[in-house]
This record gives C-alpha cells, structure tokens and sequence, in this order.
C-alpha cells in the first residue's frame, strides 16, 4: 500500500500525544502535536502506507499548509535509514511543474527511536480516483492530463528515475491554472521509485507496485526500466476513458490477465487514440514510445479536439448565417442567448430557494 498525501478521513477522533503519529488507525486527528521546534502543527491523517503516515499539516513560519509523512517503526534498520536518505535526497533535486515538491525534512525521536520525516507541498485538490467516481473523462481531457503526467515522468526518466507506480491514486488535480490547463496535475509518491539498473529506495514486496496497473515485466518480477511507467499511465488513460479497470482483480488474476492479452481499445475513440494507447500497453517494453513521445501525441491529440469543437460552433452559426444572419450578430446573439439563460436559471433558482 502507497502513502497518498490528499486523501482525509471519513472521520476524526482526537490525539493528545505525539505517540499518535505512529499509530495505525486512519480516522483520526492528531492535535498538539509539532514538529521542528512548533515549525510544523501536525493535523488529520491522510493517508498510511507500509513504511510512513501522512498528515495534513500547517507551517507556521510561512503560514502555509504542508504534508508531512513520517517513518514509522518498521523502517529502523541501517539499511532502511540509507534507503530513506536516498529518497530524501531524490525528492529534493526534482524539482518540476507535475511533480508534489519537497519542502523540508528533519527527524523526531519516538521511544528512543529517530524517525525521519519529510514536508511537502500540499495539493488540496482531488485525486484522479476521486474525479472517475462521477464517471469517464471526455478523451480531450484525458488528454489534457495525460500529457501533462507524460512531460513529469519524461523529467523523472531523464534522470534514471522510475516511478513504478503510476495510478490514479497517484495522480493529483491542483487548483492552480497554468499553461492552458484550468488545473495542474501533479504526479505523487516515489516511496518504490528506483534508479534504473539500481537499487531500491524504500522497502517493498518483491512485485512493487499496484497490481491493477502493473507492467507485465513488474508481475513477472522482471528488471523494470522506464518503458514500465509508459505502460501503467497507458492504462490509467483507458480507465480514465472508459471509467472502469482493464485488469481488475487480485495481483494473480490481473498479472495473469496482462499476460496473455493487450488492452481492449474502445472502437468509438479518435482514430489517434488507438495507435498510441496499443504502443503504450504493448506486452514487450522495447516496443513503447518515451515519455516525451506520449507527452507530444497527447498534447495533439488535446489540441485537435479543440479545433474540432471550435468547427462546431462555426458550423452552427454558419447556419445562422445561411438564414440571413451575420456571422458576427449570430455570435452577438449566441452570447445574449446564454446570458438570458443564465438569468432565467438564477431567476428560478432563487424562486425555488
């Protein structure tokens, strides 16, 4: 299980004591607790995962809310403290637009026991998993997320890094507007990250990763490389698209099923989805394209549904036009239309009210 650092409680209870932050129930509050000298007020839980917990937390010194996740007692041999610091150190030299950034990092004592902990960016937004409860994306803004969780692993892979556990839990919609996109995506949690031909960073099973979006050489226990990441955001898309899981189940059946067959492409999608998402899924990793290639493909994809819908709109006032309305009036019209809409509608609703 992977830490998630946006995701509260259905309820809280109350904590008196910093022992509470190593404990295992989710629905809970910690509250007088700090960290770093009374730096960081430690909040909700959000999240625990087979290493740490994360909590929503506040910095006092900039007045801005934080995460935080903290060790817990498993990870006390030398070896874990090195993996740790590794990860520590990784997260602090990435430093990208679609990537949660790491703030700080520091220590607290527990039973005699030093607990590393990191502070990171809060994203107060929705994840992925969260947004696909109202059901399936419009391919144009799976589009739109897709590229943008393309250009963070391009940035990761660049750098030998491979994430290993691209999912929708992972995948976290800011409420910051930029670049063309009404909210950044931001790709978390490198707890299984590794270097590629390196070791591990953190502790894990010996198959890392979520068995529903795993490559087939992650359920095959193989050596991973980052063509794994392509394949895995290859699926989340089609879910994203289809708002249901290609290869459900448990870590058997859906390794299994991964296997022995491709992905089932929708007929209905854009003719452009289905080279692409074939390439991403494909069985053998050698065959997937890079990162910055999915990126480029999806960034076309985004903007060629966008002049298709601009088409459609001058196809409707062209036949406005047709029947002896200017163009320019019948977009004057369109406009005053909507707005007498809009009025109507706050007119009964504050009616009904």
């Amino acid at each position: 299980m992977t830490e998630s650092a946006n995701r509260s409680p259905a309820h809280a209870g109350s904590i008196t004591g910093p022992e509470a932050m190593f404990t295992e129930p989710e629905d809970l509050v910690t509250t007088g607790v700090s960290l770093s000298n009374g730096r960081y007020s430690i909040g909700e839980q959000l999240g625990s995962g087979g290493s740490a917990n994360v909590y929503r937390a506040r910095d006092e010194l900039l007045s801005r809310p934080v995460a935080v996740k903290l060790f817990r007692d498993e990870a006390a041999t030398a070896n874990d403290r090195l993996r740790q610091e590794r990860e520590i150190r990784l997260l602090g030299e990435l430093r990208h637009p679609g990537l949660v950034e790491l703030y700080d990092s520091g220590s607290v004592l527990h039973r005699g026991v030093e607990h590393r902990y990191l502070v990171m960016e809060y994203i107060p937004g929705a994840t992925l998993t969260d947004r696909l409860q109202d059901g399936p994306m419009l391919p144009r803004d799976a589009a739109a997320l897709g590229a943008q969780v393309a250009d963070a692993l391009s940035f990761i892979h660049t750098r030998s890094i491979v994430h290993r556990d691209v999912k929708p839990d992972n995948i976290l919609f800011s409420d910051i507007a930029a670049f063309g996109h009404a909210n950044l995506v931001k790709l978390s949690d490198f707890g299984i990250a590794h270097f590629v031909g390196g070791s591990r960073l953190t502790n894990t099973e010996a198959i890392s990763g979520t068995a529903s979006y795993l490559s087939p050489e992650q359920a095959l226990g193989e050596t991973v490389g980052t063509e794994t990441d392509i394949y895995s955001l290859g699926l989340v898309l089609l879910e994203a698209i289809t708002g249901r899981r290609e290869f459900d189940g448990g870590i058997v059946e859906s390794a299994v099923a991964r296997l022995h067959r491709d992905p089932v492409i929708p007929p209905e999608l854009p003719a452009a989805w289905h080279p692409l998402l074939r390439s991403m899924t494909a069985r053998k990793a050698e065959n997937r394209p890079a990162a910055h290639e999915v990126a480029s493909s999806l960034r076309e994809i985004w903007a060629d549904s966008r002049v298709r819908r601009v088409r459609r709109v001058r196809a409707r006032l062209g036949v406005v036009a047709a029947e002896g309305v200017a163009p320019r009036i019948a977009l004057l019209l369109a406009a005053a239309t909507a707005a007498a809409g809009l009025a109507i509608g706050l007119a009964v609703g504050i009616l009904a009210f």
